[in-house]
């Protein structure tokens, strides 16, 4: 009796712990519908108990398996030194003949970032370098009550603006006045994160919607009084996986992007889930008895869409973590990429990768943006992406081949037991890059001499150089851990093929160091970083420390390169402009300016995009976090500026930045 019962609760046991490590996801193309993995779990005992299972299953392996021990050995740095210095991926020059003529985008913004190429240029010139000296604020909204940094561009149509506010909500706001039209319900601090998408149907009488992301939910509301959609799902939201950016419309499909590592498809009118694709292989190994880590590879900046050919296009994330690469072996493919997959055929189509391997954090933050450029008296058509890196990808829309010879270097071999480098690592020469990714000790900077030999003999012994790897007990300089260009991406002008592009040149100090763990031999570390500034706060390398730049996609070449942002302190004392670091955006116009924000000086700017000269500034109450955005009512021209502050700019500058809840609209006296 007793033994059939304990039998039973065994048994019972047994299939509550199956049920946890089961996950049902239909829909997949490529993937099974049933799962099982440790990333399924929800129960933290079963947690805790798969935890020592599996550790003890690790030691088990180092200390019985030769070849997994033998993994955690410094890699060879002989077989690195024989291999050649250089090595071209050549542009084959067969490119894809342009079909689209991509328009700028005009009065109305139906999707953050402008349009589905997401180039973020405006067709507008009521606004010009002629009269831009005449600009003032129009009117400021104010969400009382609620402050937090607003990440994502606004939209306009017919008049009316539709963004993220403070709070979690999203809000219409009349763009003559500023006016709240209507406030949705609160939806949390990731609501459209990187945007939302305008949408109006042919049908009769069904109202316009908007649609956007918030975390694993896909939203729709009535644009015109702001609550949900009933018809869409379940009162208005369906349950994706984990996504924060601006979806796609694509033959009555709604598209997105999800960290579940896949592109998902839905219904557009009812929300029913229509198909899902993996676009990163999963990988069941183990590496020196640990579990290979398959994580990151998130999709975070943004996507795009070629409408004609039914081809998605996205950016992709870091693996996981940072700079600890010893538990995932080899390139880790399908990170720091632009993909590409087709819509008509479900699959993915091509995947390009800049930084392979990657412990330094130089994921693609940025949203592929679609244009085309003449290339050999033709006319073709191109992805491209501004990187961390500062490098910009620009390939063929269709093969995903370079458009320019894509050029690597060899790149140093690691001193941490355990990690496996790539060989080669990217160093363009075309498109030019438009910021440093690489330390030199000559950069090291100050205003004051006496202070520059301090900060000298303070990181002289620190390690530094072309894609630089790390040792333990010893700190590194590096560029790039929050740019050259991010998450805002770029501005790109379809008529002329050129390119306007904020970055940083920001150092940052990083290091690598052993956890200690008595209860194992194998090692495993923890990652550390700081930006690396004097004690006034000011970067300790020579100017500029955030740029714009203009970039002729049809050559590579960039045309001029102008501080962004200034230290009034530094400029007092007769420096030149240093620029700041900056997380805001640049936009363009047809009427030969750019408008700007982001900058630690709290500035609005618009600048000259035929030589970068600054025709206006404006101090405003808290700092631009998102890219501008232009429109036009009635004849007269607007342009408005999320005033919110920064989270990623507080954490280094807390004595300069504040948390906000404005919108600054500009327009002509």
């Amino acid at each position: 009796m007793y033994k059939k019962f304990a039998f039973i609760l065994i048994i019972i046991f047994l299939v509550w712990i199956w049920k946890d490590y089961k996950k049902i996801d239909t829909g997949f193309l490529n993937q099974s519908s049933i799962t099982y993995s440790y990333d399924n779990l929800n129960n933290n005992f079963i947690k805790k108990v798969h935890g020592f299972i599996n550790s003890t299953y690790e030691n088990f392996l180092y200390n019985n398996s030769d070849k997994h021990k033998d993994y955690w050995k410094v890699e060879d740095k002989s077989k690195r030194d024989n291999l050649p210095n250089f090595k071209i991926l050549k542009s084959d020059k067969n490119f894809t003949k342009s079909i689209t003529e991509l328009k700028n985008t005009g009065t109305n913004w139906y999707r953050s970032h402008g349009n589905n190429s997401s180039n973020r240029f405006s067709s507008l010139k009521k606004i010009n370098k002629n009269n831009a000296k005449d600009l003032d604020v129009a009117w400021t909204f104010e969400h009382k009550g609620f402050l937090n940094d607003i990440q994502a561009n606004p939209i306009v149509v017919n008049g009316i603006i539709y963004t993220p506010i403070t709070g979690g909500y999203i809000a219409a706001i009349d763009g003559t006045n500023g006016n709240l039209i209507w406030k949705s319900k609160q939806y949390g601090n990731f609501v459209a994160k990187r945007g939302l998408l305008y949408y109006q149907s042919n049908i009769n009488d069904e109202p316009p919607k908007l649609f956007f992301s918030n975390r694993e939910r896909l939203i729709c509301i009535n644009a015109l009084d702001g609550k949900p959609v009933k018809t869409f799902g379940k009162e208005g939201k369906i349950r994706t996986g984990l996504n924060v950016l601006t979806p796609v419309i694509y033959k009555n499909n709604i598209i997105i992007v999800t960290w579940d590592h896949a592109v998902e498809v839905y219904d557009l009118t009812n929300g029913n889930k229509k198909w899902k694709l993996k676009y990163k292989k999963d990988i069941n190994t183990r590496v020196g008895g640990k579990k290979f880590i398959n994580d990151g590879y998130n999709p975070w900046g943004g996507i795009s869409l070629d409408d004609k050919r039914g081809i998605l296009y996205f950016t992709t994330g870091n693996p996981h973590y940072y700079f600890d690469g010893t538990q995932r072996p080899g390139n880790n493919p399908g990170s720091n990429s632009i993909i590409a997959v087709d819509l008509n055929k479900k699959k993915k189509i091509w995947s390009f990768q800049e930084t392979s391997h990657d412990i330094w954090n130089s994921d693609i933050p940025s949203p592929p943006i679609l244009t085309s450029i003449s290339f050999n008296n033709k006319k073709i058509d191109i992805v491209l992406a501004p990187t961390k890196r500062a490098n910009t990808l620009m390939l063929d829309r269709v093969s995903g081949k370079p458009i320019f010879d894509f050029r690597y270097r060899k790149a140093p071999t690691s001193k941490i037991k355990g990690e496996k480098t790539s060989n080669y690592q990217p160093f363009l020469e075309l498109p030019e890059p438009f910021g440093r990714n690489e330390f030199f000790y000559d950069d090291l900077w100050s205003y004051d001499s006496e202070k520059l030999e301090s900060i000298k003999n303070q990181y002289k012994d620190h390690n530094f150089g072309f894609y630089n790897t790390y040792e333990l007990n010893k700190k590194n300089l590096q560029y790039n851990f929050n740019g050259g260009a991010e998450w805002m991406g770029a501005s790109v002008n379809h008529k002329s093929g050129v390119m306007y592009v904020t970055s940083n040149n920001i150092p940052w100090e990083t290091s690598v160091d052993q956890i200690e763990d008595k209860t194992t031999e194998i090692p495993s570390y923890s990652s550390n970083f700081q930006r690396a500034l004097d004690d006034k706060g000011f970067p300790i390398i020579r100017p500029p420390w955030g740029t714009i730049s203009a970039i002729n996609l049809n050559t590579g070449k960039i045309i001029w390169q102008v501080p962004f942002g200034e230290y009034e302190e530094l400029s007092k004392m007769g420096n030149e402009i240093t620029g700041t670091e900056n997380f805001g955006g640049v936009t363009g116009s047809e009427g030969d300016v750019l408008f700007a924000t982001g900058t630690l000086d709290k500035k609005f700017y618009v600048f000259d995009s035929i030589n970068g000269n600054i025709l206006y500034s404006k101090i405003m109450p808290f700092i631009g976090s998102s890219p501008p955005t232009t429109y036009s009512i009635n004849g007269k021209q607007y342009i408005i500026v999320h005033s919110t502050g920064g989270k990623s700019l507080e954490t280094g500058y807390p004595d300069l930045v504040q948390t906000g809840n404005k919108i600054i609209s500009f327009t002509l006296n």
